[in-house]
Order: structure tokens, then sequence, then C-alpha cells
């Protein structure tokens, strides 16, 4: 069986922290201004491809026709919650 992987690049170029979340399994990762990350998507049946919705603030990345992803911000695998600020309402 054939493992077919397909990754997308995700830049914060704004001088805020911009929140990454991967669907559909809600997982976020903030990226300081001038950091960026890679999503790899991992397939064996169809390759792995994204949809990308922006919003203030955010992004939201989904992963389509995959069940497995990592996180990589250069050679280090990125955990949920990674940079996660606190909220202004805390």
């Amino acid at each position: 069986m054939a493992v077919i992987t397909s990754k997308i690049g995700v830049q914060n170029h704004r001088g805020v922290c911009h929140v990454v979340a991967v669907e559909p399994w809600g997982e976020d990762f903030t990226l300081l201004p001038g950091e960026a990350l890679e999503i790899i998507a991992v397939g064996d049946a169809a390759t792995p491809w994204f949809n990308l919705v922006e919003w203030d603030g955010s992004s939201q990345v989904y992963c389509e026709d995959t069940a497995i992803f990592k996180v990589m911000q250069g050679t280090l695998e990125l955990k949920c919650g990674h940079n996660r600020q606190p909220s202004s309402s805390e």
C-alpha cells in the first residue's frame, strides 16, 4: 500500500499572533509574528488535500481524505496548543 503525503505551509506576516486550527480535529497552533509552520497530511487510498478558511486572527485548515496529520516547524513537530495565548476574557 502506497503512502501519499501532501503539505501546506502557513506563514504569519502580521504584527500580531495568528491561530491556525487544523480541522476536523480542532487542534490549534499559534504563530507568533514572523513564524511559519507546515501541515503534513498522510493518505493511503487517495491524495490528501486542504481547504483553507481565513478569519480575522485565525485560519482553519481542513485536511481532506486523511485521518493522519502532523504539524511541523522546521524539524520540530508541534503539539496542539503550541504558543496558545491567554484569552482576553481571562
